[in-house]
């Protein structure tokens, strides 16, 4: 067991630090990513696009197919405003999804500002995980592991730990959801890397540890699959008053 937290010295405090000068209270896959790689959680790579007409271009460096998805500091549950489209394989195809979600979101979230559209890569077939964070002030960070994707608040199926969370425990977390069993794979499917999943869990919990003015966090698709696990979407919020700004209301 390992009581050292698996980033180098400093890492949270700079990465703090960078998020204070922006003034940022509600932070999205884009804020979050390189705090995530810093710990060893693999993300997926993605770039930003200000118009449609830029997504497709990004979408062609990128390679197909992509995901989009709307970014906006306002809008945590993307797809209940029509702000995610999975698997688009042509650039005209992104052009014509990229204009028809911002039509969508705008009509959804009329107040809503939207920064951009993030294109990325489409992960490995996976299952679709959660990892997530609550901070009790009594306790502090409450890991949260469970089935995620759009499915996450009708499954129900999560199971929880103070953090920092030990490999062994993590590996009993997973064994508590009453859908474990398609982790060992059925008919026919390849197993999950469990290996890797544990110890993705892992570091998510000394993230959290290490990280105490991080009121929440969530990992939202974590994909887990046969080669490893892959954070495809993550949203956070900082305490109040530790992002140096009042924060953003949720529209």
């Amino acid at each position: 067991m390992s009581f050292a937290s698996p980033a180098a010295p400093g890492v949270a405090e700079r990465w703090l630090a960078g998020i204070r000068a922006d003034g940022l209270g509600t932070l999205g896959l884009l804020e979050i990513a390189p705090l995530l790689d810093a710990y060893g959680i693999r993300c997926a790579a993605g770039r930003i696009a200000a118009t449609p007409e830029e997504a497709s271009r990004v979408a062609r460096s990128v390679g197909f197919p992509v995901a989009l998805k709307v970014v906006s500091p306002d809008i945590s549950h993307k797809t209940e405003v029509g702000g995610v489209r999975l698997g688009l394989r042509s650039a005209d195809e992104v052009a014509v999804a990229a204009a028809d979600m911002l039509e969508r979101v705008r009509a959804a979230r009329p107040k809503a500002a939207i920064t951009g559209l993030l294109v990325q890569p489409m992960a490995a077939p996976g299952k679709e995980l959660l990892l997530g964070m609550v901070r009790d002030p009594q306790f502090g960070p409450l890991v949260v592991v469970g089935f995620g994707g759009i499915y996450v608040e009708v499954l129900k199926d999560t199971a929880t730990r103070l953090a920092p969370v030990p490999r062994a425990e993590a590996d009993a977390m997973l064994d508590e959801l009453r859908m474990a069993p398609l982790l060992h794979g059925i008919r026919g499917e390849a197993p999950v890397n469990r290996e890797a999943l544990v110890d993705a869990i892992w570091r998510f919990a000394w993230l959290t540890s290490d990280l105490p003015e991080l009121a929440e966090l969530e990992v939202n698709p974590l994909v887990a699959g046969p080669e490893g696990s892959v954070a495809v979407d993550a949203r956070g919020r900082l305490a109040p008053g530790a992002a140096g700004a009042p924060e953003r209301a949720t529209a």
